[in-house]
Formats: C-alpha cells, sequence, structure tokens
C-alpha cells in the first residue's frame, strides 16, 4: 500500500459565512422570547425611571416642583398652592419607596402612594382629589407623639404637659409633625427627675 505524506487538507471558511453566521445568531436571538435588557447607562436609567415624575405630579396638583434632592436612587422636591405645601419623591425602586415610607410614618401624617412615587401635605382631602388625577393609595402614618409631661429638654425646659394623641390618631389641627423639637428622654441618656425634686 502506497502512503501519502501529503497532511489532510483543512477546510477554511471564508469571510463571508463567518460574517453571515454571525448575523445569523444575532438576530436569531430576538426570537428566544426573552426581552433584550439595556446596555446603556442612558437605557438603564430610563427603564429605572418611575412611570411618573415629579414635574408630572407638581402638574396634577398645579404647581412648579422644585428639586431638592437629585439622585440616582430618588428625586425629591416640593411645591405650594393656595391649599398647602405638598412635598413629593419618586424613587428608583419600590424598595426605596417602602424603606422611605416606613421612616416617614413615624412622623404620622397622609401620604398619596403610587408606583415608585409619593405625595405629601397636610390635608386628605386634597390627596384623595389628587388620587382621582394620578392613581395610587391613600395611605396614614401613625402619629408622633411629643415629650410628656415632666421631661425636661437638653436646655433644661420642661416640654409641653399636654396629653399625647393615642396611637394612631391625627391631631385635631391636621399638623403631620410636630412643631416643637422633641425633648429628652431616657432614651436619650438622660432620665426624668421624679415628680417634685
Amino acid at each position: 500500500m502506497p502512503t501519502t505524506d501529503r497532511p489532510a487538507p483543512r477546510i477554511r471558511p471564508s469571510l463571508a459565512a463567518v460574517a453571515a453566521a454571525c448575523v445569523t445568531v444575532l438576530l436569531g436571538g430576538g426570537c428566544a422570547g426573552q426581552t433584550a435588557t439595556p446596555t446603556s447607562a442612558k437605557a438603564e436609567a430610563e427603564a429605572a425611571a418611575p412611570g411618573t415624575s415629579l414635574e408630572e405630579i407638581a402638574s396634577a396638583i398645579g404647581c412648579t416642583a422644585e428639586v431638592s434632592v437629585e439622585a440616582d436612587e430618588l428625586r425629591q422636591g416640593g411645591c405650594e398652592t393656595g391649599q398647602g405645601a405638598y412635598r413629593m419623591a419618586t424613587f428608583a425602586a419600590q424598595k426605596g419607596l417602602r424603606a422611605w415610607l416606613d421612616e416617614a410614618r413615624a412622623y404620622g401624617g397622609v401620604y398619596l402612594v403610587g408606583d415608585r412615587w409619593v405625595v405629601t401635605t397636610r390635608s386628605a382631602d386634597a390627596l384623595n382629589a389628587l388620587r382621582e388625577r394620578l392613581g395610587g393609595a391613600v395611605e396614614t402614618g401613625t402619629a408622633h407623639e411629643g415629650p410628656s409631661s415632666g421631661h425636661t429638654s437638653p436646655s433644661g425646659h420642661t416640654g409641653p404637659s399636654a396629653p399625647a394623641a393615642p396611637s394612631g390618631s391625627t391631631p385635631a389641627s391636621g399638623d403631620a409633625a410636630p412643631s416643637a423639637p422633641a425633648g429628652s428622654s431616657e432614651h436619650s441618656g438622660h432620665s426624668t427627675p421624679p415628680e417634685g425634686s
């Protein structure tokens, strides 16, 4: 049997064939049933942006938003109308909205909560009217109780002696937060002096 010293021929694909295969793979990938994910920073920011902007919320209120916080995770601002002052915030994620709302509720108040946005003002009626334009749900925070009788502030002045509102109630004046600074308490390292001392 004769032997050949020649190596086996290599099959080299042409450049056109390789390019055609790449294009087919790229175009065919869109048919896989999965949605494409944005790749640019701008596209990612737009995908994370809430459906309702501060400007849209302010327009529904009838004012112009003054933005006070411009961050990746939230935008916050406010405006004022004849009905009072409004505070509003939009969030990049629902988790951020919930964390913000959990902290804010400790101070009482009423909140109109939508998909990654929140609006607050002193009047529940104003928020209910706004809800008709924007959607969302009205949520109420817990009342923030001021210092109790006998507690002293860091300056030594006695705090207000009015009885604290029951938990979950709204102050009669409609205030969402106390107007006076909170006095010290046992929790801040100071103890309340016994009555008559």
